[in-house]
């Protein structure tokens, strides 16, 4: 009877590892997308990515992925923790700096749109002051128009038809 509770107990075991192991990938899977998301840098933790971080994510216990049972799912997690240090941002001194890099970013860009701001202001009053003129000649153009058919209506000889007032 003791090697069928011993059975049960290993299948138990064998489900938990399995278990841990898929939230494991799928805590890992989370971070990365975070990470794609969000410009490079993790989120969470001040940009940090550690085992622990991991482990935390994963809904486990911290020793878990040091544990004798875990001791290779541990090191698939130090392994992918080393690979992102080397390609990512994912200390805390390295997310400080990309956040002044983010930041120093941002301010160029806002003095570009600022410049920018500047140029069209500029453009648009001398578009407002060409506009002003145009109206200003169209109003001499239309006085000229004017007094020209009322010299025509009162000097009309026979030859000479008046143009009615209301029709230009």
């Amino acid at each position: 009877m003791a090697d069928v509770h011993k059975q049960a107990a290993l299948k138990r075991g064998a489900e938990r590892s399995s278990e841990v192991e898929a939230k494991v990938r799928e805590a890992m899977a989370t971070i990365k997308k975070e990470m794609a998301t969000n410009g490079g840098i993790y989120p969470e933790h001040g940009g940090k990515v550690s085992m622990n971080e991991v482990a935390r994510r994963a809904g486990i216990s911290e020793t878990t992925l040091f544990s004798p049972k875990q001791k290779e799912l541990g090191r698939v997690v130090k392994d992918w923790v080393e690979a992102l240090k080397k390609t990512g941002t994912v200390t805390r001194m390295r997310v400080r700096r990309t956040f002044q890099e983010r930041a120093e970013d941002w301010r160029k860009l806002y003095l570009a749109l600022k410049d920018q701001h500047i140029l069209v202001e500029l453009e648009l009053q001398d578009t407002h002051v060409e506009l002003d003129k145009a109206r200003q000649e169209l109003a001499e153009k239309t006085e000229q128009c004017d007094a020209l058919l009322e010299q025509m209506r009162k000097g009309a000889a026979s030859k000479v038809t008046p143009i009615p007032k209301g029709k230009r």
